[in-house]
């Protein structure tokens, strides 16, 4: 008589807060620019319903390219002063505990996002990214990080007046600007500076016509250039997008949503991929297939993306969502 093999037993919320605990003694960046993407990781994990063995594993493997925290005593913050001092970081963090203590997980977010969503792109969209999956996984500690990345990397791009544009009109407009210089081996955050500075970006950046499903939109957008083309820029397009969602509850203003949307903007530019308003072809594998293979891949990207693209595909119906993840699973 064959034996029944017991299921793996599935990461619980408190393993992850256990693990996310310990990962507070942890940098926010390592070898000097790349984003901790661990914590982030975790919590895709936890949802996406990895076991508990795989989210230890994951965690010790990622904890092996990451380094710790210096213990210096942090500095007193300067609101207007601090905003993108990289050196920030520990004083950013310590102010940031210091509101969530105070006004609760959910005032301090709606006091911050009008701080920083006019930076949304800050550090390839980490920061950004990092706070919303600390939403999710209910973790103070964890949404202090994530502001605190967020604030010390802020980088707001330059935008003037002008008519608003309908979306195809606005990426028609922004793929038409004059190619700058890119300095070679420059990462996502310098591409995108650089095009904030180039002739005609802060001229068309900002005027894209926002409505109800501006948001939407954009993310399609990603998810639809991300199927056409794997471009790891525009993974960081989706995955923002996805965190854009999770922040929603708390913009006090929809109208803050445009920092993301220059951002946007910036990103495409610096990714260098043709925007792909129509999907190139349908999905061939179901969610539970993807959901499960992305669990195994050693990538944090590849299961954010995953996280990411189930979470919206959930709030809008599109095959964009399930051939993205496609992109980056491979048969």
């Amino acid at each position: 008589m064959l034996m029944k093999t017991a299921a793996p037993a599935p990461a619980t919320i408190a393993q992850l807060h256990h693990l996310l605990d310990a990962g507070q003694a942890l940098s926010a960046t390592y070898r000097g620019q790349l984003s901790n993407h661990l914590p982030m990781a975790q919590q895709a994990l936890l949802e996406l319903g990895a076991s508990a063995a795989r989210l230890q594993a994951f965690t010790e493997a990622g904890e092996t390219l990451l380094e710790p925290r210096t213990a210096a005593r942090p500095a007193r913050i300067v609101v207007d002063r601090d905003l993108g001092r990289a050196d920030s970081d520990a004083a950013w963090r310590a102010y940031f505990e210091a509101r969530i203590a105070e006004l609760g997980s959910a005032g301090a977010l709606a006091e911050a996002l009008p701080m920083l969503l006019p930076g949304a792109g800050a550090i390839a969209f980490h920061g950004l990214i990092r706070t919303g999956h600390a939403v999710l996984a209910g973790h103070e500690g964890e949404l202090a990080a994530g502001l605190a990345h967020w604030a010390s990397h802020f980088m707001p791009l330059p935008t003037t007046d002008g008519p608003l544009l309908e979306m195809t009109d606005w990426l028609s407009a922004l793929t038409a600007l004059p190619r700058p210089v890119l300095p070679a081996g420059s990462l996502i955050t310098g591409r995108m500076r650089v095009w904030g500075d180039s002739p005609g970006f802060a001229a068309l950046a900002g005027r894209l016509r926002h409505g109800p499903d501006t948001l939407r939109d954009l993310a399609l957008l990603a998810a639809r250039t991300y199927a056409s083309t794997g471009n790891f820029t525009v993974l960081h397009l989706l995955t923002a997008s996805h965190a854009m969602t999770v922040l929603e509850p708390w913009w006090p203003l929809a109208e803050l949503a445009r920092g993301f949307s220059v951002a946007a903007a910036a990103g495409l530019l610096a990714s260098g991929a043709e925007p792909a308003l129509m999907l190139d072809r349908p999905p061939s594998r179901p969610w539970p297939a993807l959901i499960s293979a992305a669990c195994e891949q050693p990538d944090a990207h590849v299961i954010k993306l995953t996280h990411a693209a189930w979470r919206l595909g959930r709030r809008w119906p599109d095959p964009a969502w399930r051939r993205a993840v496609e992109r980056a699973i491979p048969f």
